[in-house]
């Protein structure tokens, strides 16, 4: 098996062309957030994919999860994560998230037709993580799955950065055949 980048390679569906070539960009990441704690988490995934990528081959696109109510950001944040290489969802833990993020997720994920790529889910936990945090993974696990994603979670402390340890997934994720 050759290895080769992400960026470099071509969707694996017939016909399919990425939007990133398109628009001079290699490597297409979609964060979304809840807030600005976990803005910053997934800021700092964005920076370690520009490290690996460079500065001109990654594209970016941003969504809060409250702003998801505005029926033309819902509209233009499914489209954006149903085309996205990466799609970094950093938020906390939650029996229960909010309805319009549940429908949103739904909505891409029939629009991303099988393209490859993968999840990085940053979960933010308190000290005593229960069934909130269990239930959070398990349906982020849910969505890489039906999406056909590569999954990649980071428990988060809700006073501290992720860790350096994703780096080392992200590479890898990066680097796959």
């Amino acid at each position: 098996m050759r290895e080769t980048t992400l960026w470099k390679r071509k969707a694996r569906h017939p016909g399919a062309e990425t939007v990133c070539s398109e628009m001079g960009y290699e490597l297409n990441v979609a964060v979304v957030y809840e807030d600005a704690v976990t803005r910053e988490w997934a800021r700092q995934v964005r920076e370690q994919l520009i490290e690996e990528a460079g500065e001109k081959a990654v594209h970016c696109t941003q969504w809060k999860i409250d702003d998801l109510r505005q029926p033309e950001l819902f509209r233009e944040g499914a489209v954006a994560l149903a085309k996205a290489d990466a799609i970094v969802i950093a938020l906390y833990e939650q029996e229960r998230l909010p309805a319009q993020f549940y429908l949103w997720l739904n909505l891409w994920l029939q629009q991303r037709d099988g393209l490859p790529g993968a999840l990085i889910g940053l979960i933010g936990t308190s000290r005593e993580s229960g069934s909130a945090s269990i239930e959070t993974r398990r349906y982020l696990h849910s969505m890489a799955s039906q999406g056909h994603l590569d999954l990649m979670l980071k428990r988060c402390d809700l006073t501290a950065e992720p860790a350096d340890d994703l780096r080392e997934g992200l590479l890898q994720w990066a680097h796959a055949a």
